[in-house]
């Protein structure tokens, strides 16, 4: 972790996912999170669009390498790593719990 961040601890690693509080919310949200530029995002918050498999499996793959390496410059493969799942189609519910009722996962809408 970056002394940069407010959740610093130190050189004793801490067990828990912390919330960086001195990032602002994101008025334009990016579903990529902090690898689609949006520092808001899933891994620092997680918010209900985020598409967290998308995000994990381009971080596997190395898009999150420039970001803390300047002189790294990803390949063109990144741009085909993708779980095909866009989030178009979601129903959310205006009060908690949000979500709507899931897909039976046999007849999920095209």
């Amino acid at each position: 972790m970056s002394p940069n961040f407010s959740t610093f601890t130190g050189t004793t690693q801490a067990d828990m996912l912390r919330l960086n509080l001195a990032i602002p919310a994101s008025a334009t949200p990016n579903a990529l999170g902090v690898v689609g530029g949006d520092v808001a995002g899933f891994p620092n918050g997680r918010r209900i669009t985020d598409d967290v498999v998308s995000i994990e499996l381009l971080a596997i793959a190395g898009a999150t390498i420039p970001l803390v390496d300047k002189s790294f410059t990803p390949d063109g493969a990144l741009k085909d790593v993708s779980d095909g799942v866009t989030g178009t189609g979601l129903t959310f519910l205006p009060g908690f719990p949000y979500l709507g009722t899931p897909y039976s996962g046999y007849n999920v809408p095209a």
